[in-house]
Formats: C-alpha cells, sequence, structure tokens
C-alpha cells in the first residue's frame, strides 16, 4: 500500500468516525436534555466528555492527514 493509499484510508476512517461519534453525542446530549434522574445525568455527563475527547483526537488526526486530493497534486 502506498503511503498516498494509506493516508487516505486514515481520512477516510477517521471522517467516518468523526462522524459517528457527533451522532452518538448528539443523541446522548438529547437523552442528558430530558433525563430527570441525577445518576443517568452524571452518567451521561461522563459519557460526553468520552465522546467529546474521541472527538478532539479525530479531529486531529484529520488535521495532520491530508485528504488524498492534496497528496496526489
Amino acid at each position: 500500500m502506498s503511503k498516498t493509499d494509506c493516508a487516505a484510508e486514515i481520512f477516510n476512517s477517521s471522517a467516518l468516525h468523526l462522524d459517528v461519534v457527533d451522532e452518538f453525542i448528539a443523541i446522548a446530549q438529547s437523552k442528558l436534555n430530558g433525563a430527570t434522574s441525577e445518576f443517568t445525568r452524571d452518567s451521561l455527563t461522563d459519557l460526553l466528555a468520552g465522546l467529546t475527547e474521541q472527538r478532539e483526537t479525530y479531529r486531529a488526526v484529520l488535521a495532520t492527514v491530508q485528504p488524498v486530493t492534496a497528496l496526489a497534486a
């Protein structure tokens, strides 16, 4: 696998993972907004903290791995 192919795989995978994490964050936030139990609210807040950290990791990967069009130039 060439460097360009590898970079494209990393970029595409990271972008997809970021989309999934963003969707999961939106669902968890929605559930948190409707939660009445303090335990549930604390649990969802912890989950959101972890998801937010993951989102930042994927954003960092996307910032360092250029899309294929930039690498092919």
